[in-house]
């Protein structure tokens, strides 16, 4: 079953976005992922949680393939790279909803 990442990111030094978003798509191909949308121009219309940055979707095979893409010893450098630049919350879930429907 496919899976999604969300990330909320809040960037405190960009210097590592340049060479991360060069190299990490290569890998993310490497497990099936696909960026669904991703932005820096964020507009909130409803909620009190603190806005972003920037937030991007990922859409996997699944979440197994999710984990072993974190997990993945290449990719733990990249990782704490953007750790170190920026405070992200990630979150991914199954994709239980077929086309139409809502869950």
């Amino acid at each position: 079953m496919a899976a999604l990442m969300i990330i909320y990111m809040n960037i405190t030094d960009d210097s590592w976005m340049e060479s991360y978003f060069a190299e990490v798509p290569k890998l993310l191909a490497e497990y099936g992922a696909e960026t669904i949308a991703g932005s820096r121009h964020i507009m909130r219309i409803e909620g009190a949680m603190p806005e972003p940055d920037r937030m991007a979707v990922l859409r996997f095979p699944s979440i197994d393939a999710i984990e072993r893409f974190m997990a993945d010893e290449r990719y733990q450098p990249w990782r704490q790279e953007r750790q170190r630049g920026a405070a992200a919350e990630i979150f991914v879930f199954d994709n239980a909803v077929k086309r139409g429907e809502l869950a």
